[in-house]
């Protein structure tokens, strides 16, 4: 299942009233320009096969050097539900420049003499991820690395043939790095139990994913689906699973963490509980990691949390995080997250927060987002540009640029122009101003 079909929260004191933000203003953008087209292979593959029926979008960018080299721009896609990768191998694919809108695919080294044993089944091309679907990715301890959300079925063929007492599972997670010049990324088959792999984050030193699975197939085969939190203290070579639970009734559910967020000093695990067998409607589970352990979320403690999904996260700095939610009733909300929790924003109400990027101004942010109308009926998309202080204190975000076409999905700020991916696959360029 895709990451996409799993819903998503958070609160701590009310925010401040709305007003207009009293920071410095972010330089504006001229009209995006249609730039690239990095997945044509891929959409016409899935639309042979699928019709419109899969995942066609840019579902998220990140702009990374590795390894101190020059920036380069990764882009997000694939289909965890439709299972692309049985179609064409799914691969880390870049660009090098802002003036060539050619994408690259980088190696993923997967086996010797690359890595000291295999990380999973024979590769068809040396791109090939061994993945059906590349998001999200992470920036952790100073590199990039991406959580495995569905390793495909060479991968699971080759856990499974292991000598052991039973036919085991795994996920993978990627850490990006260089050889002889070029990017490339390492894989870590190193997940136990991790059919889905759905978020990595780093945390007091440490690194640690969460997901959905089973310890081995006849565990998965009973029904017996378990949502996952791992930890590993080696840089991704091993992982240990921390805290594992179950849906109460085998055979009848699902589970699973779906998106992590560490503030100050706490770890944020957001997921679902989902009776879908049970013809009941899923229901958010989210836990917090501290200095006294693990504790899940209650409304009592939370606020409005508990009883929200979280769509997405992301990190703003060391002590303070972002979340996007939606509730049982379709109402969307943004809360900035502490280590001793949740405050909505709530100059955020008037729109649906799809993604985040940072600006090129220091201590400034960027976010894709589409207008709500009264009755939360979905309008317009527009990039706004907000500081932490301005999230903490419940000032508006100010508007930087509409996006009239398109149906934009993802957004990021490369050698100061900003690019849009949309849910047609193709990614746009709006010129700094």
């Amino acid at each position: 299942m895709s990451l996409c079909t799993a819903v998503q929260a958070a609160a701590e004191t009310p925010a401040a009233a709305d007003a207009a933000s009293s920071a410095p203003a972010t330089g504006t953008y001229a009209a995006p320009q249609p730039w690239a087209e990095p997945i044509r292979d891929y959409l016409a593959a899935g639309t042979e096969k699928f019709g419109a029926r899969f995942e066609r979008s840019i579902g998220g960018m990140s702009v990374f050097a590795p390894d101190g080299g020059e920036p380069l721009l990764w882009i997000c896609y694939g289909d965890a539900t439709a299972n692309m990768s049985k179609l064409l191998p799914i691969e880390f694919r870049y660009f090098v420049s802002p003036d060539d809108p050619t994408h690259r695919a980088a190696p993923v080294h997967a086996a010797p003499p690359f890595t000291e044993t295999a990380q999973g089944g024979q590769q068809r091309t040396p791109f090939d991820s061994g993945e059906e679907q590349i998001e999200p990715f992470r920036r952790i301890q100073g590199a990039l690395w991406h959580a495995g959300v569905d390793s495909n079925n060479i991968d699971e063929k080759w856990t499974q043939a292991k000598p052991a007492a039973h036919r085991l599972i795994e996920g993978n997670v990627f850490k990006l790095a260089s050889h002889d010049g070029a990017p490339v990324w390492r894989k870590f088959r190193s997940i136990p139990g991790g059919e889905h792999v759905h978020d990595i984050a780093g945390f007091q030193g440490a690194l640690y994913a969460v997901g959905s699975g089973s310890d081995h197939r006849d565990e998965w085969e009973s029904g017996s689906i378990f949502r996952y939190i791992w930890k590993s203290t080696d840089g991704g070579n091993t992982f240990t699973t921390v805290l594992r639970e179950t849906y109460p009734q085998p055979g009848m559910g699902d589970t699973r963490y779906v998106r992590l967020l560490p503030a100050g000093g706490t770890l944020y695990a957001f997921g679902v509980i989902n009776p879908r067998k049970q013809h009941g409607q899923p229901e958010p589970y989210h836990t917090a990691l501290d200095a006294k352990g693990f504790r899940h979320l209650t409304s009592d403690a939370n606020g409005p949390v508990a009883g929200l999904f979280v769509r997405r996260s992301w990190p703003l700095d060391d002590q303070h995080g972002l979340i996007a939610t939606r509730g049982r009733d379709g109402g969307h909300g943004v809360f900035v997250a502490t280590g001793n929790g949740f405050r909505e924003w709530s100059a955020a109400s008037s729109f649906r927060l799809i993604d985040l990027t940072p600006a090129a101004e220091p201590g400034r942010f960027l976010l894709l987002t589409q207008e709500l109308a009264a009755a939360g009926t979905p309008g317009g998309y527009s990039v706004r540009s907000a500081s932490i202080e301005d999230m903490r204190e419940g000032r508006a975000p100010q508007a930087l640029l509409g996006i009239p076409e398109n149906t934009p999905t993802s957004i990021v700020v490369w050698r100061g122009d900003l690019f849009i991916g949309t849910a047609g696959g193709k990614v746009l360029r709006a010129r700094k101003a």
